[in-house]
């Protein structure tokens, strides 16, 4: 059950408290350990979770509701997502523009509680759609950062991940997918947990709609099919126990 607390966060070298939907400058008593759950409330706060020093993470409360972590965005060409396993594993990218997280600090925030997934979408027209998981978990490296928990689907996007539960993370130097003959990270030029291949390659390149080969954009099958690629994405994550 839910409980009303004082934490105190860092944002921008200045100590803040929180608490219900309000926020004020002050001296605090907690040390954060998800986004804020005041409305209103985002931006760039540091979390602590185990098994890692404490962190910057990007939070949002404007397109779903507050308290959810930003663990990739896509909103231009500039930044490569066609990177090596070493790169996935720590993150890349950056606050200001395009990022993705690291799939360290993925496993170790989803372990640390219950999470559920958001995933926004926006194409070239304007139009955004969504899709949400109620849970959502990815196992550690010596797992491959399996997703061995995705919950639910709810949304207006399409369920175009629970395809690919279960799956192992691969990129194109370590190939964990399905595919006997060849390696999904490759053909589809990104990274992802990949079955045999694809319902799904958000991580894949940047094109303007139309993909230069098949699935190989930014692809949410269940909404613009294999070839459309979009024109921004944001992948959130917030803990499942949320006080409205």
């Amino acid at each position: 059950m839910c409980s009303r607390i004082l934490i105190q966060i860092k944002q921008n070298n200045n100590l803040v408290i929180i608490e219900d939907d309000t926020y004020y400058l002050g001296i605090a008593s907690l040390t954060l350990t998800s986004c804020p759950q005041a409305f209103g409330v985002e931006g760039i706060f540091e979390i602590t979770v185990p098994d890692l020093d404490p962190f910057p993470v990007l939070c949002d409360a404007q397109i779903a509701g507050a308290g959810y972590t930003v663990i990739a965005s896509r909103s231009n060409v500039e930044l490569n997502f066609f990177r090596n396993w070493t790169e996935y594993k720590r993150g890349f990218g950056d606050f200001s523009g395009d990022f993705f997280i690291g799939l360290d600090k993925l496993h170790a925030i989803t372990k640390s509680q219950n999470y559920e997934l958001y995933v926004h979408l926006e194409d070239f027209e304007g139009n955004t759609r969504f899709a949400r998981y109620d849970e959502f978990y990815i196992e550690n490296e010596n797992e491959s950062y399996k997703m061995s928990k995705l919950g639910t689907y709810t949304g207006d996007a399409g369920d175009s991940l629970s395809y690919h539960k279960d799956n192992k993370f691969s990129t194109y130097d370590n190939d964990n997918d399905t595919w006997k003959d060849d390696n999904c990270a490759l053909k589809r030029i990104g990274a992802w947990w990949y079955e045999d291949c694809t319902d799904s390659n958000l991580f894949g390149s940047y094109y303007f709609k139309e993909s230069a080969s098949l699935a190989s954009g930014i692809v949410w099958y269940g909404w613009r099919g294999s070839r459309y690629s979009y024109k921004t994405m944001k992948m959130m994550m917030r803990p499942k126990c949320l006080c409205s």
